[in-house]
């Protein structure tokens, strides 16, 4: 089974809807690590988007895997208040620069 294929398995790509003000945010749960994602700017926070993509100016599997889901309508939605919005990017944040800093 391909790396986008295992990927976009049950509940690995998820959209965080904050409310009332309709701010998302796309997440990966991939190997190691939840990855966030942005399609519209083609960001991911792995380390291939890092290594590869901002070299070779190709998109990163997690990043395919969002496109898949949303064609497909296979992603899981989750709600949250606006009031949470500040404390789970700065714990996404957080949990990414470990993950990258640690090697």
């Amino acid at each position: 089974m391909k790396r986008k294929e295992r990927t976009v398995s049950p509940g690995a790509v998820k959209l965080h809807i904050f409310q009332p003000s309709g701010r998302k945010i796309w997440t990966v749960v991939g190997k190691d690590n939840e990855h966030w994602t942005d399609p519209d700017l083609e960001f991911c926070s792995c380390k291939n988007y890092y290594y590869k993509t901002l070299s070779y100016s190709g998109i990163c599997y997690h990043l395919k895997s969002v496109q898949q889901a949303e064609e497909k309508n296979e992603f899981v939605s989750i709600m949250f208040d606006d009031s949470e919005y500040v404390r789970f990017v700065s714990a996404l944040l957080t949990d990414n620069a470990i993950k990258l800093l640690s090697g």
